[in-house]
Order: C-alpha cells, then structure tokens, then sequence
C-alpha cells in the first residue's frame, strides 16, 4: 500500500484537515524554512493530532543533542535528515534514539554518489528509509524519474517500473508531486509512499500559503484508488 506524508505542517486548520483524510505521515519542519516551526509549536500541534497519524521531524545538519531536544519535547516517530550527515552521524543518532524511532535519509537526485552508496544493503541497519528529493526540497519542483531504479540498484520491469523486491529500502519519493501527478509518477518508480508540501498548498488572500483541504482529499483519494487497484 501506497503511503502518503504530507509535510510542512505550521497550523491547526491543517491538523484539523489531516484528522478527517488521515495520512500515515505527517511532517513537521525544523530546519531553517518557510515552513519552520519550533518543538514547542510542534508539541501544541501534535496535541490535537489523530494517534494513528504518524510524526517525522524534518533538520537539516543539526547536531545530536538538538535533534534529542525535539524528541524530548515532541515524541517523533521518524527523524528525517536533509543536510549532509554521514553514516558516522546516523550511527550515533541511531544509537541515541533507539529502536523507538527511525531514521530517513533525503538524498537531493542529482546526488548520484550518495543515492548509490546508501541505496547499499550495508547501510540498511543505520537508517529505515530513503527518500529521494528533488534538488530544490519545498519548491514544489518536479524532476525526471528516469535514472531512480538504476540508482537505488534495481531492475525495472517492461513499464519501466522499479522492482523493489531486493532492494533494503522501500523509499520515498519527494519532489512537485500533485494530486494531477501523483498517479503517474506513483507508477513509474513504484514508491513505498510519497511526501507531498507545496504540491496540496494554497496562497491565501495575504500571500502565505497553508495546506488545502480539497487537494490533500484529492491526492489521498487517487493514491488510495491505485492502492485498490
């Protein structure tokens, strides 16, 4: 089964949306972003947030211990990493965290080298998932799909799909998905699930931009319509 995390949550309107249309992830961001919030924003958030929803905390080259005060703060179920950490990092997060949460890498597309080095068995046992990002994380940029099965070691089969059977990550894609696209890049590579921000926003009368109800409905309506199928 498709699953579907919508990301950059800053408000409660969208917590109210996401208890009605139920994602299996939602994310908060705490690494520097438009989308930026604070443990303790986070923490009155996730209060009023559906239990069955799962939490990913998204940084980017921040240390250990700031990484464990979040976790102090709000109980994450996932910490996903953006910036440059190593696997000498992800092993002492991982043993600094513990089974109780895991740990996704985001690898930008055009970081060859590191998609390749961590799509490798070796590294199954420092970090739970990968998700694939575009270069540009947040911008709502989409990015060819053509070179993701090679990279991550994998066959395709005659669509062109990934086949992920012995692969040691079932990843995530990121990157400009909609609910327009979501369908069509969802068969091409054949994700695990797919993480979504700008592509389910609106800009308000003011000009900031907050999540829609109507296009988180519609994204989760046409995942769950290939998870049927």
């Amino acid at each position: 089964m498709i699953q579907v995390k919508i990301c950059g949550i800053t408000n409660k309107n969208e917590i109210d949306y996401l208890n009605i249309l139920k994602p299996e992830y939602i994310g908060f961001v705490f690494a520097k972003s438009k989308r930026q919030v604070t443990s303790e924003e986070a923490k009155q958030l996730s209060n009023n947030l559906d239990k069955e929803i799962k939490i990913v905390g998204v940084f980017k080259d921040s240390s250990i211990d700031e990484i464990l005060e979040v976790i102090n703060t709000i109980p994450l179920n996932i910490v996903q990493l953006h910036g440059k950490e190593d696997a000498n990092f992800m092993s002492s997060l991982k043993a600094s965290v513990g089974e109780s949460v895991s740990i996704w890498k985001a690898l930008s597309i055009s970081d060859v080298e590191n998609i390749k080095k961590y799509a490798d068995s070796k590294y199954s046992d420092l970090i739970d998932n990968i998700l694939i990002d575009g270069d540009k994380p947040g911008s709502g940029e989409a990015f060819s799909l053509e070179n993701i099965c090679k990279l991550l070691k994998v066959d395709s089969n005659k669509k062109n799909n990934c086949d992920l059977t012995n692969s040691p990550y079932s990843f995530f894609l990121a990157g400009g998905i909609t609910p327009e696209n979501a369908a069509e890049r969802i068969e091409k590579v054949n994700p695990f699930g797919i993480d979504v921000s700008s592509g389910v926003e609106i800009t308000n009368e003011d000009g900031t931009r907050t999540k829609s109800f109507e296009k988180i409905r519609s994204l989760i309506e046409k995942v769950r319509a290939i998870n049927v199928n």
